[in-house]
């Protein structure tokens, strides 16, 4: 399995080193509201995280060339108000810098090294001129695809400033808001209930547990629900396609237990390996 990526790191590599875009034919919504389709979803979590810097216009490039359908990203702000996006709340982890995004301006963000520690021990991608991208950067650059996005930064709250994205972009058939904190899930759908969400921790802890007797009166909060991988069940589907609810499981990065997945009904896969998913998914289902 790291011979495995370790090749496919390299080729990465190569076509960084010769292109820095990517043909975004192959995955992409085509007009449609891949989240309600009967469509299963290839979803390439932090654009790929095995397969390229997490998070960076590339990462989400390669992803959309290896056949993912939606792109997932964490969002938080910047000092002078802008989003972008980034899974920590600290550059450290990713970058060749120190210190909590909120912290920066964006023009100080833009000077460290989003590649900087990727895939050790090369760590091929070290100055390479990637960036922690801007939430509208990504947006604006795949028009055809649809997207996951993870409201990670509670306070200051950044709500406002995420809708006014969305609206700006008409993107209530694109994007579903996401966030573990019931709280942020809440004032979403309150502040504008055209946008789709998923359930919050607590919703989905209730319908993963409740009995049999509070099936009949739970309500859901939205169709969509996004578990962690350890819940989902052949008992916890049935309970899912009983509410005719759509659902996404995470993360799922072995082959053997994407096709467990897929074999169980899940309407998509959140993973790392979005390649390797659209391998397995294209010989398992009539893809396009």
């Amino acid at each position: 399995m790291v011979s495995g990526l370790a090749d496919r790191s390299s080729r990465y590599v190569l076509l960084l080193l010769s292109s820095m875009a990517f043909s975004c034919s192959p995955g992409g919504s085509s007009g449609e509201n891949v989240f309600t389709s009967d469509r299963f979803l290839n979803i390439a979590h932090r654009g790929g995280a095995l397969l390229a810097p997490e998070e960076t216009m590339v990462a989400y490039e390669n992803a959309v060339a290896a056949g993912a359908d939606v792109l997932e990203m964490d969002l938080h702000e910047t000092a002078d108000g802008v989003i972008v996006c980034m899974h920590d709340e600290k550059i450290d982890r990713t970058t060749d810098g120190e210190g909590f995004i909120r912290n920066f301006t964006y023009e100080e963000l833009s000077r460290f090294d989003a590649g900087y520690n990727f895939s050790p021990p090369d760590f091929p991608c070290r100055g390479r001129g990637l960036i922690v991208p801007r939430f509208v950067d990504i947006l604006d650059a795949f028009t055809d695809m649809s997207f996951m996005a993870e409201i990670k930064q509670v306070d200051p709250p950044i709500i406002d400033d995420v809708l006014e994205v969305i609206r700006e972009r008409g993107l209530y058939e694109r994007i579903i808001i996401a966030s573990l904190v019931d709280s942020v899930v809440e004032r979403v759908k309150e502040k504008d209930p055209r946008v789709m969400t998923s359930w919050g921790t607590t919703e989905m802890l209730t319908f993963v547990t409740m009995s049999d007797e509070d099936e009949k009166t739970f309500l859901p909060s939205s169709r969509f629900l996004q578990p962690p991988r350890e819940v989902i069940s052949e008992e916890t589907m049935e309970r899912i396609r009983r509410f005719a609810l759509k659902v996404h499981v995470w993360t799922v990065n072995e082959p053997a237990d994407m096709r467990r997945f897929m074999g169980m009904g899940v309407d998509g896969i959140i993973t790392d390996d979005p390649e390797t998913l659209e391998v397995l998914a294209s010989s398992r289902f009539s893809r396009y």
